[in-house]
């Protein structure tokens, strides 16, 4: 490799690989209330950060969302929601995961894309539950379900349609 092209790489490449490493396409919040008679359950809400994340998300949730109404298994990495008996229920389903333990939306963005997306999402939704269990409280996965963990309790999780109708 010539002397300039050397140089030339770190110019190149420092950009991408900084975003690649900046990029985060979930965020967890946690929250709770405080009154007078004392501080309330926690909430722990899970939502795309960033415009684009927030996009591909608005169209992946819309399309599990019709896979639930029709009676269908979403696949979320770590974790399987379906509704069993008319109730919505969250479980344990892929113990090591890979783009194979997700169900795939029929959008037009690159798959890479999509798994990035499902993969930081398995890897916060497991966050989120592990810290519900700690202190118990509700946790919300945007646009798609809300389930309340009672401290230590551990899966399968009743859990409540979160921004639309069955």
């Amino acid at each position: 490799m010539r002397p300039a092209m050397r140089r030339l790489w770190p110019f190149l490449l420092g950009p991408l690989l900084a975003g690649l490493a900046l990029a985060q396409d979930w965020r967890l919040t946690r929250s709770q209330t405080l009154t007078q008679a004392g501080a309330r359950e926690w909430r722990y809400t899970l939502a795309p950060a960033g415009r684009e994340a927030q996009e591909l998300w608005q169209k992946l949730s819309e399309q599990y969302r019709d896979h639930l109404r029709a009676g269908y298994r979403v696949d979320l990495g770590a974790w399987r929601l379906y509704f069993l008996g008319g109730r919505l229920r969250l479980e344990p389903h892929c113990p090591a995961v890979n783009p194979a333990c997700f169900t795939f939306g029929a959008l037009p963005v690159p798959k890479n894309r999509q798994d990035r997306l499902l993969l930081e999402l398995s890897q916060m939704l497991d966050q989120a539950l592990l810290q519900a269990q700690g202190t118990g409280g509700s946790l919300t996965l945007s646009r798609l379900f809300r389930l309340e963990v009672r401290r230590g309790q551990g899966p399968p999780y009743p859990a409540s349609p979160s921004g639309w109708r069955p």
